[in-house]
């Protein structure tokens, strides 16, 4: 009895020990405007950096696909359109799992 005692509490423990690090807050959506992306390959983005309605910067990685070229990621930055970009925080990283055009108001 006294071994699944010791063997649950170390099994709690671990457990919130990875949850602690891991820091995964759950989906996020952010708005903002492109400062500059890098491709992977020609359908893929390496990495996203945006700014905020609040000015605030943000820099994304990916892990494959998320919804938009680097064409039309370009046309954003050149044009000055928003994008909305839902994403998690991983590891102290904001990995991108979905970059689409913001629905602007009244448009």
């Amino acid at each position: 009895m006294k071994k699944i005692t010791l063997l649950a509490l170390a099994s709690v423990t671990i457990l919130l020990i990875a949850v602690a690090c891991g820091d995964d807050s759950g989906e996020q959506v952010v708005v903002g405007r492109v400062v500059d992306a890098i491709a992977r390959n020609i359908v893929e983005i390496e990495s996203l950096t945006m700014r905020d309605a609040d000015s605030q910067i943000w820099e994304f990685t990916t892990n494959g696909p998320v919804g938009i070229s680097m064409g039309h990621l370009r046309q954003h930055q050149a044009l000055g359109a928003k994008i909305e970009v839902t994403y998690r925080k991983i590891g102290g990283q904001f990995i991108a799992s979905d970059v689409r055009d913001a629905v602007e108001p009244g448009g």
